[in-house]
């Protein structure tokens, strides 16, 4: 896996909202902070929606409009420790954790003025799991829901005529138009993140029957429940949002964002310096002028994201099949120093699976430390002299500057740390991936995961035997263990435990060198105030834009 839009994922700033008091003849009266005239936001987006259809969107440009304008049952707590209410006031769990039973807001509205109800949350969920619509997001709610997977595996065509009667038998029902209730295959502490999803968002079926498939695709005819509406859409320019009257919340401060398309990051920093742009992402080209700009710099955020990368060895293959030798490389990369050369300072070192920021990271498993002396120490208990080692090959995708750049630091940080004068093996992108998935490596990278909703869950399948993604050939039936136990262990406490268990695992056994966590920078304007902070946050303040205000500038 290599940078992405998809894989800078935001965290947002936070910016302190200041009150003032001033007193006048009857006393003390508290007053909120000095609006600015114009309460227009002005945000990057970094290439234009292909869909802003809660069904269809997957990138991070998409969702950073469809949070503004869609909201589903749930949303993350700012510091992921957990979701909070959003289309829902409230849910209960019952029967020993395989059934939620969500409690909508009575007055919660579609931007038409319709009352949002739980029907629109079933067609909304039935539509994810529907192999005809073939949805990016689906088959984590089939996965989770009851029947999702034998519905989502039907074929459009040779099983048309059953689709619609097999979306009948999922777990989904509306009690009434306030209840919404799921039935799950099994217990799952991690679903409470799929309802916090943009994806989960609900929609009308007299909408989409009414418009078809173009239904997203005008502001006459995209009906919302979010905070913000959609008001002007002019492809590859800009996308308007403006408030919802008929939210069932606080009406936001702001009277608009206007959403900008630059996809060229110099444009995009060029827009931002003119004073066009509010909030700009930094993209790696312009990192190092923003870190030189002294007035810049004073406006950067720089904030960790829920993405990992890491080197992946063969292990059930010599020489890469011995663990100390594994360790031996891992505890010979200078982390801060790939940080600084290959991802021009926007990333974080890493030595441990689950990043910062996330719920399940630990600072205490160190096995992967960057160490010298330890690494040089662990060559030699692995019983493999460096001089034995000058075949030893290291795979990347030579199409990839990450890629490039990545093997020749790694290949420098062997020879100066270790002694080891590794062989760099440069291949076309389809060669490499082909050579990946047939064990025709020994060491190769960087290969990595990004954080599809930010619970342990969505992580530990990766090095299970049996996943298509475990590359490495990594075989530990403990791990295996820990890891399907934990999936469907209710007991919070102790699910933590078994994946800080398996996560022990992973770092001691070396299956993988972690190597850094992404950090996204943006340049965001002094005045943008009412910013919460989220690790999952498109653009800073994306999970709460209507608590946001412009102050005078």
């Amino acid at each position: 896996m290599i940078p992405s839009s998809r894989l800078l994922r935001a965290l947002a700033l936070a910016l302190l909202v200041v009150a003032s008091v001033t007193a006048c003849s009857s006393g003390s009266l508290t007053q909120g902070p000095k609006l600015a005239s114009n309460q227009t936001l002005r945000v990057l987006l970094t290439d234009q929606p292909g869909s802003l259809d809660p069904g269809q969107t997957q990138y991070a440009y998409e969702t950073a409009v469809l949070r503004a304008i869609s909201e589903p049952l749930l949303k993350p707590a700012p510091d992921l420790s957990g979701v909070v209410p959003a289309a829902a006031q409230s849910y209960d769990v019952v029967n020993g954790g395989s059934v939620f039973v969500f409690h909508l807001r009575p007055s919660a509205g579609y931007s038409d003025g319709t009352p949002v109800k739980a029907q629109d949350f079933v067609y909304a969920w039935q539509r994810l799991i529907d192999p005809r619509l073939a949805a990016p997001e689906g088959t984590f709610f089939a996965a989770a829901i009851l029947n999702g997977d034998k519905v989502s595996n039907l074929d459009p065509q040779r099983d048309a005529a059953s689709i619609d009667a097999a979306l009948n038998t999922l777990g989904l029902k509306a009690l009434d138009d306030h209840t919404f209730q799921v039935t799950l295959s099994q217990p799952d502490p991690a679903f409470i993140w799929l309802a916090a999803m943009p994806a989960a968002a609900p929609i009308r079926q007299d909408v989409v029957k009414k418009s078809g498939d173009k239904w997203a695709a005008s502001p006459d005819t995209l009906i919302t429940n979010g905070p913000f509406k959609v008001s002007e859409m002019v492809a590859k320019d800009h996308i308007t949002v403006v408030p919802n009257p008929h939210y069932w919340g606080a009406r936001p401060t702001l009277t608009s964002i206007n959403f900008e398309v630059v996809n060229d990051g110099a444009t995009a920093l060029a827009k931002y310096k003119s004073g066009a742009l509010d909030e700009i992402a930094v993209q790696p080209a312009q990192a190092a002028t923003v870190a030189g700009d002294s007035s810049a710099k004073q406006e950067l955020v720089k904030t960790p994201d829920l993405t990992e990368y890491w080197l992946t060895f063969r292990v059930n293959a010599s020489p890469t099949n011995n663990a100390r030798l594994r360790l031996a490389i891992s505890q010979a990369i200078d982390r801060d120093a790939f940080v600084a050369q290959v991802f021009q300072g926007q990333g974080a070192p890493a030595e441990t699976f689950i990043p910062k920021g996330m719920h399940g990271y630990s600072s205490s498993l160190s096995a992967q430390k960057f160490d010298v002396a330890q690494a040089r120490a662990s060559l030699a208990a692995s019983g493999v002299p460096a001089s034995q080692l000058a075949t030893l090959k290291f795979s990347y995708d030579q199409t990839s500057d990450f890629g490039k750049a990545t093997a020749n630091f790694i290949h420098d940080q062997l020879k100066a740390n270790l002694g080891i004068n590794i062989v760099l093996q440069g291949l076309d992108t389809n060669t490499y991936g082909s050579n990946l998935g047939g064990g025709d490596f020994q060491l190769a990278g960087p290969m990595g995961w990004s954080a599809d909703y930010p619970d342990p869950a969505d992580w530990y399948d990766f090095f299970l035997t049996t996943s298509s993604y475990n590359v490495a050939f990594y075989q530990n039936q403990q791990y295996d263990n820990f890891v399907r136990v934990a999936r469907t262990d209710v007991q919070l406490d102790r699910r933590d435990q078994e994946y800080q268990q398996a996560q022990q695992m992973l770092v001691d056994d070396a299956p993988v060198a972690f190597l850094a966590q992404s950090v996204s920078w943006y340049l965001v304007r002094p005045y943008v105030r009412g910013i919460a902070t989220s690790p999952v946050d498109e653009w800073p303040g994306a999970l709460d834009p209507a608590g946001i205000s412009i102050a005078p500038h």
